[in-house]
């Protein structure tokens, strides 16, 4: 059912967490160079620590619930609370983007936020989309019941 308005929505927070993985979210400047911090490995080794770990798995938990919960249509009601789950990783991402520019005590220089920081407050906003129009099928077929 990929036609379906929320299934929809989902896809494309599924999409925006894929690019996530390849846009930097950080850049950090310093007197030398200036380095991008993004999610892919390998992106910036020289400044990678264990930290970008924890918002690279949630962001493939993002992807793969956002897909799981496109197909589980047939169970409005898990589908519901899957897209609410989507919607707060998403939140967990975004606060560990910005959580990582604190955690960078050995590097001197300037942090900047990229466009990467920011696109899960799309895939935020569309995850609640998919969960309101849900919502709406499941009160559509409860009350269709209801006039049987």
């Amino acid at each position: 059912m990929i036609q379906r308005k929320q299934s929809l929505f989902l896809l494309g927070t599924a999409v925006i967490a894929i690019v996530i993985i390849f846009l930097p979210f950080q850049t950090l400047t310093t007197t030398e160079t200036v380095w991008a911090l993004c999610l892919m490995p390998g992106c910036s080794a020289e400044i990678m620590n264990s930290s970008i770990y924890a918002p690279m798995i949630l962001n493939f938990l993002v992807i793969a619930l956002s897909l799981v919960t496109i197909f589980q249509y047939k169970n409005r009601v898990l589908q519901y609370k899957l897209a609410n789950l989507v919607a707060l990783l998403n939140v967990f991402v975004i606060g560990l983007f910005f959580l990582l520019s604190f955690t960078k005590e050995t590097i001197t220089g300037t942090i900047n936020f990229s466009i990467g920081a920011f696109l899960p407050v799309l895939g935020i906003i569309l995850a609640f989309l998919a969960a309101h129009f849900i919502k709406k099928d499941e009160l559509l077929v409860r009350s269709a019941d209801r006039i049987r």
